[in-house]
């Protein structure tokens, strides 16, 4: 029997396969048949299933690539879950085994029906929440984090602190709050799928109605599961033309899923949530430093920006006009990095193995508490220099 995260991983494969190296239309008839195979594979009476099937209709010849080309043009990362699931394992060199947080996920998806499981998928299920917090969340309103808000001080007191720490522009970043709680709302998760697919406004209330029908019928996977979001992302609408995301303020959005994650596997779960926040908004000092452009290309440069990322976040949480965290306190942080390394090297959403990222935030923090001017903070420029020449040992092979 396949694990969950392979039956994840098998569903996203199929629907991606499904829109590559084909004409449009022949991707439209290809997804629209799976599609339809899938429902037809549920188990619930005829009648719901024709209903199913003619619901399905609405959507747009094109509709795979839309969405395909709504999401590329955003530019947000893909979820640490999805990376987590879709990852193929590269023994070589490189230590690279399945972390507890991976068997945590595993545990998330159990039982959960494959049918399900694809519909999900292939009707982007999986990025609802993102994109509603996204798109309709302005961050202007108190924000609540955590299923029921445990998190909400830390979050909104280490935002506050990251700001006055770096020296970049950052009164205008946001933080928003992702909750899966959207998948049970018709409204808020028809206007998401009307972007996402390129539907006329109260053209995606018979999509969202079905979706979130199949998500309630399934005991495993429905909206209150964490696979929902297992997410936390930077965005910025600087520089993007789009003018469906001009006016969006800077944000950092985190998701309830992926700090009851660190939670579940036994991480202090107050300082994962700052150490993901940090990592978080280290790309935000990317962004308004510029640290983007390299002359790594692919995997490389994804990887490098995300092990920066790590580093950032490692030196404030150590620093003591930052995070302050001593030793003690600094493990569960660098382990929080640990668990979401992913072993997709050739992929361009390649965030370093786990390994590396362990070491990249246990280098930066090192680099904090070893600062003979324990006051002094060092520029964001001066840190990512130091970082960029210490990269080579970092992405070394573990077997060196």
């Amino acid at each position: 029997m396949r694990k969950p995260l392979a039956l994840l991983a098998a569903a996203a494969a199929v629907a991606a396969a499904l829109t590559i190296g084909a004409p449009v239309s022949a991707q439209a008839t290809s997804s629209t048949s799976a599609l339809e195979s899938a429902i037809n594979s549920l188990h619930v009476d005829d009648a719901t299933k024709a209903r199913y099937l003619e619901t399905i209709k609405a959507l747009p010849a094109d509709w795979q690539e839309r969405a395909a080309r709504f999401k590329a043009g955003l530019g947000v990362t893909g979820s640490a879950w999805n990376e987590l699931a879709l990852s193929a394992i590269n023994p070589n060199d490189y230590q690279c085994a399945d972390t507890s947080l991976s068997a945590w996920l595993d545990e998330r998806l159990e039982g959960a029906d494959f049918s399900t499981i694809f519909i999900v998928v292939i009707l982007g299920g999986l990025d609802i929440p993102a994109y509603d917090a996204l798109l309709f969340n302005s961050g202007d309103t108190p924000q609540s984090y955590g299923e029921n808000g445990e998190y909400t001080t830390t979050v909104t007191h280490e935002l506050r602190d990251l700001k006055k720490f770096w020296d970049i522009k950052s009164d205008d970043i946001r933080g928003v709050a992702m909750h899966g709680d959207v998948l049970k709302d018709a409204d808020r998760t028809a206007r998401v799928i009307e972007v996402l697919w390129g539907l006329p406004a109260g053209e995606g209330k018979d999509l969202a109605d079905l979706l979130i029908e199949v998500l309630a019928a399934d005991p495993v996977l429905n909206a209150d599961n964490p696979i929902f979001t297992f997410n936390a992302f930077a965005f910025t609408a600087e520089g993007d033309p789009d003018p469906v995301v001009q006016g969006i303020p800077d944000k950092i959005i985190m998701g309830d899923g992926i700090m009851k994650g660190m939670a579940g596997i036994g991480l202090d779960d107050e300082v994962a949530a700052k150490s993901i926040l940090s990592h978080e908004f280290g790309h935000h000092v990317q962004y308004e430093d510029n640290l983007f452009d390299s002359p790594l290309t692919g995997p490389e440069a994804t990887r490098r920006t995300e092990l920066m990322a790590d580093a950032f976040a490692g030196y404030f949480l150590t620093h003591k006009r930052g995070g302050t965290l001593n030793a003690k306190r600094l493990l569960p942080a660098v382990q929080s990095f640990f668990e979401v390394g992913d072993c997709s090297f050739s992929s361009d959403g390649h965030h370093g193995t786990p390994n590396q990222r362990l070491a990249s935030s246990s280098w930066a923090a090192d680099l904090a508490q070893d600062a003979q001017k324990q006051g002094h903070i060092m520029p964001s420029m001066t840190f990512a220099n130091l970082f960029d020449a210490q990269l080579p040992v970092i992405v070394k092979p573990d077997a060196q």
